[in-house]
């Protein structure tokens, strides 16, 4: 019963996904004047959000840029700072920002800001690549990638809010499953040329690079042409005393409060990959091994994104919950048959564990991007999304420590602990509330 919805008929094709107008005669949770260019925003939308997803596959901090960094010869310490500034960068200040895109009647502007900043850094990062080396090129690709990280955070604020001004209720899923689907098809190419190498030079890697910032550009071009309804500016204040009054929605809305703890127990889904990694690169090093992981992630991606999205326009919760099951269930087996029984991993082993494991985090991505877009109706999400992804990058910094701190007795402890944190998420979420169904 859980997503019986799906059970019936067959998929749609891309091509209906992207031209199916059924939502522009039924808008929910939008305004009535934005419901005939909901189909040509659909497109829009799925095709930015291709774009974005692709680009950061490309630059991927858990497998890519680790290699990257190798190259131009960085210290490890630097390579382990990777993921913690990747993805707290991009939320701590969301609070400060969400209160000067509230200032924008028009919200895609922000998203373009954002997305050219990171074009531009990839290109910085590039130059660095081809120029650089040792701790220098390290610490130079470290501070463009905070940069990046924090354009990262303008870009989701602005993202979530103009879906839910331009796409009706239980059809958010789909568009942003849909993208993340496409950008997995594009990516298995792109691990499959890099599985055919035996090494990359610098020259290689900025290469790498510099195809990702055009891919933004594309992203930007899509972006731009998105037909968004004027939204209100109430709470255009300074960003700092709007923080604090947004702080209180944890406080005033219980539901939410529920959701970010549910959310960061969630986020071990993100932290695990990088140890995993580590794992396979204990067993071999070669070039191949990165294209290997690159193909699982797209293939991941390829095959759940949108099957996860129009589960989440069923049930965002449950499709939280389900993922996070996978997650877990995955990490136990692995800490179980390496750790406990001591057993060898056998050719293809972590390929397979990294494909299972993007498929959960995609699932655990659309969830709740779902979730909390449907939960914060109308002109508060904004607030919702700068609230929730601020303190998700306190949070996340707190969680990177305790796992270096499990790192050093061993990646598997890692694991462990990370999978019981998702078992307690996915209880914890069987308290809130259905998002999906009309109020």
């Amino acid at each position: 019963m859980m997503f019986s919805k799906l059970g019936r008929g067959q998929y749609p094709s891309l091509s209906e996904i992207l031209n199916n107008d059924e939502d522009a005669r039924v808008c929910r949770d939008i305004p009535d004047e934005a419901c005939r260019v909901v189909p040509a925003n659909r497109r829009r939308l799925v095709l930015s959000q291709l774009a974005t997803a692709l680009a950061e596959l490309m630059v991927n901090a858990k497998t890519v840029l680790p290699w990257l960094f190798q190259a131009v010869g960085a210290p490890v310490w630097l390579i382990g700072w990777l993921v913690p500034i990747r993805e707290s960068g991009s939320m701590l200040p969301q609070i400060i920002l969400g209160a000067h895109v509230r200032r924008m009647p028009l919200r895609r502007r922000a998203w373009l800001w954002g997305a050219g900043l990171q074009a531009g850094c990839l290109v910085l990062m590039a130059l660095v690549t081809l120029l650089g080396s040792g701790w220098l090129a390290g610490l130079l690709l470290l501070l463009l990638l905070t940069v990046m990280s924090l354009a990262r955070g303008l870009c989701s604020i602005a993202a979530k809010d103009v879906l839910g001004k331009t796409i009706p209720k239980q059809g958010r899923g789909r568009v942003t499953g849909t993208g993340a689907s496409l950008a997995g098809g594009v990516g298995l190419i792109f691990g499959l040329v890099l599985s055919r190498l035996d090494d990359i030079p610098p020259w290689g890697y900025a290469l790498i690079l510099l195809l990702a910032a055009l891919v933004w550009l594309w992203g930007m071009a899509c972006y731009r042409n998105i037909e968004e309804q004027p939204g209100a500016t109430e709470g255009a204040v300074d960003g700092w005393r709007q923080a604090m009054a947004s702080l209180r929605l944890v406080h005033d809305d219980p539901h939410f409060a529920r959701f970010l703890l549910v959310r960061t127990l969630l986020l071990s889904t993100a932290l695990v990959t990088p140890y995993y990694v580590l794992l396979a690169r204990e067993t071999d090093t070669s070039m191949k091994v990165l294209g290997m992981l690159v193909i699982a992630q797209g293939l991941a991606q390829f095959a759940s994104g949108w099957v996860w999205g129009r589960m989440a326009d069923t049930s965002s919760r449950r499709v939280m919950q389900l993922a996070a099951v996978i997650a877990s269930l995955l990490g136990l087996a692995v800490w179980l048959h390496l750790g406990w029984l001591a057993g060898t991993p056998l050719p293809g082993y972590f390929p397979l564990v990294i494909f299972v494991l993007s498929l959960a985090h995609a699932g655990v991505r659309v969830g709740r991007k779902t979730y909390l877009v449907d939960l914060a109706g109308g002109n508060r999400r904004t607030d919702y999304v700068s609230v929730s992804n601020t303190l998700m990058g306190l949070l996340l910094l707190l969680a990177g420590a305790l796992s270096m701190l499990l790192a050093l007795l061993s990646s598997l402890a890692v694991i462990l602990v990370f999978s019981l944190m998702g078992l307690v998420g996915v209880w914890l979420a069987q308290g809130l509330p259905e998002v999906q169904v009309d109020s």
